[in-house]
């Protein structure tokens, strides 16, 4: 199963789950773009901004994804780097070795450890789903904006380990 999701300070996304259509169901470069990126980036990027120009000062939002070669990363070239510059994106970098630099791999971490707290396992693709999607739900905003606001402390210890891999 797939998943993805968006964060930001007083801003969570719907869960969107992506259907694979490479080997195995692995989801691939197209699938992103046609998925996400078409289908729900554009809505909640205007969401999001909506609620960054509401700031003073005013921020604009950033936008982070993690290193999945889906997201098409590697090149300058591929069908979803070349949607990105098209709609005026600009990915925020971020080192791999960092996953506290990303602070929706915090969430991802809080789903996968309920789900292996639950005594009953999923048992089809539609039970897994289904019981991401409600601990996606159950995760408050009020700790996504913790997560969102502890960013510039991550930052200094990347920058103590002179970029080297943050303790978790």
């Amino acid at each position: 199963v797939h998943a993805w999701g968006a964060i930001g300070y007083g801003y969570k996304s719907p869960l969107i789950f992506i259907h694979g259509t490479g080997k195995s169901g692995a989801f691939k470069q197209t699938d992103y773009l046609v998925q996400v990126l078409q289908a729900h980036l554009q809505p909640i990027l205007e969401a999001f901004a909506a609620i960054t120009h509401q700031l003073r000062p005013v921020a604009e939002p950033l936008f982070m994804e993690d290193g999945n070669s889906a997201h098409g990363h590697k090149s300058k070239s591929n069908c979803c780097a070349k949607w990105r510059t098209t709609h005026g994106i600009i990915l925020m970098p971020h080192p791999s070795t960092s996953p506290d630099m990303n602070p929706i791999e915090k969430c991802w971490r809080r789903i996968k450890q309920a789900l292996h707290r639950r005594r009953k396992q999923p048992q089809t693709e539609a039970e897994m789903e289904e019981i991401v999607r409600e601990e996606w739900d159950r995760i408050p905003q009020e700790w996504i904006n913790e997560l969102i606001l502890r960013q510039e402390h991550w930052v200094q210890v990347l920058m103590e380990r002179h970029g080297w891999s943050t303790p978790n």
